[in-house]
């Protein structure tokens, strides 16, 4: 970067882009953005060989000379829905009646971004039709948007980027700069080249650099991770597993239960992080594989890798993969704390306390007392489908002496609302659960209210 003749590399693109400087208008290699939208569902990419067709696009564009004094642009394709998902019946009612205001347009000079949201009704089955027959809430569309080919819709997709930019044209300001006429060339010349055979192969190339870009991405993050020692002043908050091209619950439930409990521990230990809280653990075959998913431009969490033998983990005694995912954990943890310096004998050490146990290492919930009682509330993790074992253990001050009773079972996510509000005196104890709606749907039939007599479990 060279701030004295106001200049910076764009790394996406290997090209050197100008500013804006007080009463001078400077280039943007401009990045565009394809998403679409429908009732209860926003994002995400094309589907099939058209996967990457926006990213065919921009690199078409980037090679064209077209100049912009906007940085982004993003295109919304909106389109009816042929389902909705359960719990939101009738918001396709409110979405029709924002899809018949379109087409909607900004041009943010401020940031300089544009926004344009089309009609698409062209694209309902491209995304819908697979998943309608799964859901009760099911639509029908209009016929001549039904059985459109790949081809065809890989050329309405130009036809909406052409549209796209005739509303552009029609807002642009005196000192506005968008190179209207040379990207619709370069549209049309992609137009021209449509047809399965072109899809195929331009979705096998784009794929594999999209691939390579994203594994450069995530090595160049971290390298400059690696190269700072930012102050430590955040409590480790969560911890999760991810997998990168393994099979649906792969490691499950050995990564949910150790998952849980070097969270709890990191925390009683405090392991401390800079400016994130949630650590995220990409497990997978591969270097390469776990570095396509180990990238964030957010600085609340993080990613770690960690690699695994899974054909050699699916011939394992259920004991020897239970060690395997602690290790594979403890891997990916130890991953984060080299380049990022965290505190590596506290994570260690609670590696150490939790080989002595394994899964049945008992957590820590709350720790609550008075001038005579101490109360210790410890559980112990479980699979998704088990419910937690938790304990009391009360210690009476004046002699010491400890009881232990199991007070009852509650599924992870729902001890904190099962167990929200404990009260302790001399005589009782009482717990409450939180009244919120959440609460009520998740606790089923757990009791709200729980009282326990001291001199009954001191016996």
């Amino acid at each position: 970067m060279h701030w004295g003749n106001w200049y910076f590399c764009d790394e996406e693109f290997g090209q050197y882009v100008q500013f804006r400087e007080t009463n001078k208008l400077y280039y943007f290699k401009m990045k565009i953005y394809l998403s679409r939208s429908t009732a209860g569902t926003y994002g995400g990419a094309l589907n099939g060989n058209l996967r990457y067709l926006d990213r065919f696009i921009q690199n078409e564009l980037n090679n064209s000379g077209f100049k912009s004094s906007f940085e982004e642009l993003w295109l919304t394709i909106s389109y009816p829905p042929m389902y909705v998902l359960p719990g939101i019946a009738g918001m396709e009612v409110s979405f029709m009646e924002y899809y018949r205001t379109l087409p909607y347009s900004r041009l943010n000079r401020r940031f300089k971004k544009i926004d344009i949201t089309l009609k698409a009704p062209e694209f309902s089955e491209h995304f819908d039709k697979a998943k309608q027959n799964k859901y009760e809430h099911k639509f029908e569309i209009e016929p001549q948007f039904k059985n459109i080919s790949e081809s065809e819709l890989g050329r309405i997709l130009i036809d909406k980027y052409i549209e796209a930019i005739e509303i552009i044209s029609s807002k642009l300001k005196k000192e506005d700069v968008f190179d209207c006429e040379i990207f619709k060339k370069v549209l049309l010349a992609i137009k021209l080249k449509i047809n399965p055979d072109f899809l195929q192969n331009m979705n096998m190339v784009q794929s594999e650099e999209a691939k390579n870009s994203a594994v450069s991405l995530a090595n160049q993050l971290r390298n400059e991770r690696q190269k700072v020692d930012r102050p430590k002043n955040k409590l480790i908050r969560d911890l999760r597993v991810y997998y990168c091209s393994l099979p649906n619950k792969a490691l499950y439930p050995y990564d949910t239960i150790y998952s849980e409990i070097f969270l709890n521990l990191l925390v009683r230990e405090r392991l401390m992080c800079p400016t994130y809280h949630h650590l995220y653990i990409n497990v997978a075959k591969s270097v390469n594989d776990a570095l396509l998913s180990a990238f964030s431009f957010k600085d609340w969490h993080v990613n770690g890798l960690a690699i695994i033998d899974y054909e050699k983990y699916q011939t394992l005694t259920e004991k020897e993969k239970e060690n395997v995912v602690f290790q594979t954990i403890l891997s990916g943890l130890l991953d984060i704390a080299t380049i990022d310096k965290l505190d590596i004998d506290i994570i260690n050490k609670v590696a150490e306390k939790i080989q002595e146990n394994g899964i049945d290492t008992e957590l820590h919930f709350k720790t609550i007392e008075n001038k005579s009682y101490k109360l210790v509330i410890t559980y112990f993790s479980r699979s998704m489908e088990d419910e937690c074992p938790v304990f009391f253990n009360l210690t009476d001050k004046t002699n010491n002496i400890t009881k232990r009773h199991q007070i009852g079972k509650a599924g992870r996510l729902q001890l904190y609302m099962w167990m929200q509000k404990i009260t302790l005196n001399n005589k009782q104890i009482i717990i409450k659960s939180s009244d919120s709606i959440r609460a009520q749907v998740w606790l089923k039939d757990k009791p709200t209210l729980l009282e326990f007599d001291i001199s009954e479990l001191m016996k």
